[in-house]
């Protein structure tokens, strides 16, 4: 699991399908405002992580949305 601030990384894992180099497959993006930065977050959810639905509604993850899977390759 990981966090980006960069819609510009999200797009390049999004036209590799997952793939970035030197990290894991993604199977999942989940865009959510950060309540520390109050702009937009794009959380990572990784093949090997055990909780798949990691990114929730919380004071942290504000309105978490799920904007491309591998298994859906929905782009939002």
């Amino acid at each position: 699991m990981a966090t980006v601030n960069s819609r510009e990384i999200v797009d390049e894992i999004i036209a590799g399908n997952g793939h970035y180099e030197g990290d894991p497959q993604v199977i999942k993006i989940v865009k959510y405002q950060n309540m520390f930065n109050g702009g937009d977050a794009y959380g990572l959810v990784y093949e090997t992580d055990g909780d798949v639905n990691r990114y929730e509604n919380s004071a942290a993850c504000i309105n978490p949305q799920v904007i491309w899977s591998v298994n859906k390759k929905e782009v939002k």
